[in-house]
């Protein structure tokens, strides 16, 4: 059996997002698949950190490691930092990460944050008028350069 390299996700839209939102799942540190948490995750590239609201913190059962002083966009505030483990889509795994606490004003009770996201490799195309996320951890050695196909249809 051949085992892949990187953990891949690839997630169309059928139709041009504004928002790029999947389903996640969540699991508490220490780890407890009882304690699993399906929820819908904002990918946010403006967000250096990723987030959990107290609801999901207060279901997953975590209590806070630290806390963090971070800036919104309307607010700065001390919020709690919890760890768990994110799921993503077609099971791409990531460990122990830590995650803010704090109200969230999308349609989202998690925000994939550049903690996150810069682990791999991430891009978005909108052919067709419709969104597609792709994602592959940990970042290939050759990067994404659309420049390099400027005169294809």
């Amino acid at each position: 059996m051949v085992v892949p390299k990187h953990l891949t996700l690839s997630y169309c839209y059928e139709k041009k997002q504004n928002k790029i939102i999947t389903p996640v799942k969540l699991y508490p540190i220490p780890y407890s698949s009882s304690l699993s948490i399906s929820a819908n995750a904002l990918w946010d590239t403006g967000a250096s950190l990723s987030a959990i609201t107290p609801e999901l913190m207060n279901k997953l059962k975590v209590i806070p490691v630290d806390k963090k002083l971070v800036a919104g966009v309307h607010t700065t505030q001390v919020v709690d930092i919890v760890l768990i483990t994110v799921e993503l889509p077609n099971s791409v795994i990531k460990k122990n990460i830590r995650v803010a606490v704090c109200n969230i004003t999308s349609n989202a009770d998690v925000i994939i944050g550049m903690d996150i996201i810069s682990l791999g490799d991430l891009a978005l195309s909108n052919g067709n008028s419709q969104t597609f996320l792709s994602f592959a951890s940990p970042s290939y050695k050759d990067k994404i350069d659309f420049s390099k196909r400027q005169f294809e249809d």
